[in-house]
């Protein structure tokens, strides 16, 4: 007992616990257990009394530290901890560690708390006030802000006169603030504003319409002058399509092989692979020498290496100037089993067996080349009459495609690019569809060429040719007629006094001087009483046939008329006309016709006559029914261009027409037995027309043919005997001259047109 006490007093005794040990072992086991047993439970109690005491100090410890931050509730709580910690051990109190120090500790951070606490709602009471007061300080601003900003908007707006927008912000504005009256003034001056403007808008857009209107029809009267005129706005947006192709794959390695190919195609040089010997060069030094040249890396494959012998590997080939691609595609053409590709961004050099596959899948739409281009052959002039031949139509046969037929170019590019590939491997396919699209399967070295061939074909396709025709018509004629006519103002018999005969009887007409000239009107009176009056006019007096009815006659000029009144009743008429006529006349067709197509301008008129009669007999009465033609005359020009292939020469085959309808139509009577007469008539058409074929440059002029005709008549009549006495034969004589000249040039023009080169440049589309 006194070591257990020992150990109570001192449990870090280590003697006193040795000691213990040994009386337990000396007393026996039952004692040792119930030593244990003490010795457990006393130093259980011995620890939870420390543990006691270390978490009542620390919690005052911790109190004090919050105490002295001027935590008050948190102290609170560490000293509560520590009362209750020394309220269930009272044993472990001490000195400075004692319930009635600890709760008056806590009593004091109670009320300390309390007091934080209420100077703490009285804070956050004055906080909020106060950010109440900022808070509604910040909005009197913002919106004052926002209202003169609004305001500042609208006067800009105003001042750059946009109305709607300001009169938009002024709505903003009441808004905000309604009633405000300056807001509502400024709108109303606003809606003014724009109502005055839209008027004046209004009016200057209708003043710039109407002009607009009137200078598009002075442009109107301005013709084109060349065959092609490109709208630059237009041509902007048009010249950014391109052709319609699609590619299966698409994807880096078309965009690498693309590359590839135009390095290939760029690169050229003389070729020149002969070994020092004569027998050729290594294909590895080949490879080597052209991937120095061009960049691109070429290798060899293994097959190629390990199948073909050393001959089929030596490269002997001497040329001129050569692109790479084609320097390859001559290696392949002449040697037997060695191929190239293009893999990976690489060019490869493969045995045949290593062509296949690899294809890729593109769409061409090939409908310009083998849409076919219709002529239009221009119609026969002529009149055909009853019973008569009809001229025959010259026929054109219809052409079958463009540039070539379906069927064709497919032949085409099978026979002409990587011919042998489209037996090698099955899977290499060229189809083209009715709607005009090419589908091919095949690598992209042939997919490149084939691309390459469409195109140049495709530059003969946009060819046009201008074409300008001159029907040039000269004249030139004269014609002058003067002389005298006598003739008497009666019919014919004797005089009043019975004994001179003159040209006609005084009796028969009782208004002297009606028979002058054509007419009854006098242009001129001069009566001198018993001894006769003198009458004179000028007027359409000729009737004789003196100059052509299409060209210059005898009508016109001055004639007079002198009358005398004894028992010799003559009238005097002078008849006088000199006439000067030149004439040009050029009719100028134009036509802008497709390369290789025919084609044809027609200015006709078509003028209905009564070609014949069908007699209709019914109840003994014979009705003649008129049958109908059709006659026309005027210019047909019928063309065919075919451009060379260096585009600077033209192959024209040409068929102008010129038909002239004579006017007015003679006239043919006939009779039906008892019936009336009827007329038919009889129209005379003058063609002159050229057919042939000729050679011309491009921009050229060529004369196709002319016709020149001349006549000349030079008339005389008169008195015989007297016409040959000087001075007087003036009186007994008439003289006519008549000249014309006429002459028929046809000339023709040619420009080749090329869209390509009408385009518009870049600076030019700019500028727009």
């Amino acid at each position: 007992m006194h070591f257990s006490n020992a150990l109570d007093v001192m449990p870090s005794s280590q003697e006193a616990r040795d000691r213990l040990h040994k009386v337990e072992a000396l007393m026996g086991s039952r004692f040792s257990e119930a030593s244990d047993f003490i010795k457990d439970s006393q130093d259980a109690e011995v620890v939870r009394r420390a543990q006691a005491r270390l978490t009542a100090e620390s919690a005052r410890q911790m109190g004090d530290l919050a105490m002295g931050q001027g935590e008050y509730d948190q102290a609170v709580q560490h000293y509560r901890q520590a009362q209750l910690v020394l309220r269930y051990h009272p044993l472990i109190a001490t000195e400075s560690l004692d319930e009635q120090l600890v709760s008056g500790m806590l009593d004091k951070a109670a009320k300390l708390s309390a007091e934080a606490a209420a100077a703490k709602v009285e804070e956050a009471r004055r906080l909020a006030e106060a950010a109440k007061l900022e808070q509604e300080k910040a909005q009197r601003e913002y919106r004052e802000n926002k209202l003169q900003g609004l305001y500042n908007q609208a006067n800009e707006a105003f001042l750059a006169e946009n109305y709607q927008r300001a009169e938009s912000l002024m709505d903003q504005v009441l808004l905000e603030d309604p009633g405000n009256e300056k807001a509502e003034q400024l709108r109303a001056s606003a809606q003014l504003a724009r109502h005055n403007k839209r008027d004046e808008t209004t009016r200057r857009n209708y003043r710039e319409q109407w002009k607009r209107t009137f200078d598009e029809l002075d442009v109107m009267d301005v013709p084109q002058s060349t065959p092609i005129v490109f709208d630059r706005r237009r041509w902007s947006e048009v010249s950014q399509r391109d052709t319609l192709e699609f590619t299966g794959t698409g994807g880096d390695a078309d965009h690498e092989t693309t590359v590839v190919l135009d390095r290939l195609e760029s690169v050229r040089f003389a070729v020149r692979f002969v070994g020092p010997d004569g027998s050729g060069s290594p294909l590895s030094e080949v490879a080597a020498f052209l991937q120095t040249l061009t960049g691109v890396n070429f290798v060899i494959s293994n097959k190629v290496t390990t199948d073909l012998d050393e001959e089929a590997q030596t490269i002997k080939l001497e040329l001129p100037d050569q692109s790479v691609k084609k320097v390859l595609d001559t290696i392949a053409e002449i040697s037997e089993s060695l191929r190239w590709k293009i893999q990976d961004g690489v060019v490869k050099f493969v045995t045949k067996e290593e062509m296949l596959g690899g294809q890729v899948m593109r769409m061409y739409a090939v409908q310009d080349l083998i849409h076919p281009v219709a002529s239009f052959p221009g119609g026969e002039i002529n009149v055909s009459p009853s019973g008569g031949i009809d001229a025959p139509e010259e026929s054109d046969t219809p052409r079958e495609g463009g540039v070539s037929t379906a069927d064709k170019l497919e032949a085409l590019i099978r026979n002409n690019i990587a011919p042998a590939s489209w037996n090698d491997d099955p899977k290499n396919s060229l189809r083209i569809a009715d709607n005009g699209t090419m589908v091919v399967y095949q690598t992209p070295e042939v997919q490149s060429q084939i691309k390459s061939l469409l195109d140049d074909l495709r530059e003969a396709t946009g060819i046009m040719v201008d074409i300008q025709a001159r029907f040039l018509t000269v004249q030139d004629n004269f014609l002058e007629d003067i002389g005298l006519d006598f003739r008497g103002l009666g019919q014919p018999g004797l005089g009043t006094n019975n004994f001179f005969n003159d040209f006609g009887g005084s009796g028969v007409q009782s208004d002297l001087g009606r028979d002058i000239g054509q007419g009854t009107d006098l242009g001129a009176f001069y009566d001198e009483g018993g001894d006769g009056d003198i009458r004179a006019r000028t007027e359409h007096l000729y009737d004789l046939a003196l100059g052509d009815a299409d060209v210059l006659t005898g009508a016109g000029g001055l004639s007079g008329s002198w009358t005398y009144l004894n028992d010799l009743q003559l009238g005097m008429v002078l008849r006088a006309v000199s006439k000067s006529e030149r004439v040009e006349l050029v009719t100028a067709p134009r036509v802008l016709v497709f390369n290789t197509a025919r084609a044809n301008i027609a200015v006709l008129n078509q003028v209905a006559y009564v070609k014949d009669f069908d007699v209709e007999i019914a109840q003994a009465a014979s009705i003649a029914d008129p049958i109908i033609d059709v006659v026309q005359d005027g210019v047909v020009l019928d063309v065919r261009p075919v451009v060379s292939a260096d585009r600077r020469f033209v192959l024209m085959e040409l068929r102008p027409t010129v038909a002239t309808l004579k006017r007015p139509i003679r006239q043919q009577t006939t009779t039906l037995g008892s019936q009336n007469s009827v007329a038919i008539e009889l129209p005379e058409v003058d063609i002159q027309r050229v057919r042939t074929t000729v050679p011309m440059p491009d921009g050229g002029t060529v004369m196709l043919g002319g016709l020149k005709v001349s006549e000349k008549q030079d008339l005389r009549s008169g008195i015989p005997i007297l016409n040959k006495v000087p001075v007087v034969r003036a009186l007994f004589e008439r003289k006519g001259s008549y000249t014309s000249n006429r002459k028929l040039l046809i000339l023709l023009g040619a420009s080749i047109v090329i869209p390509q080169e009408h385009e518009p440049t870049p600076a030019q589309l700019g500028a727009r």
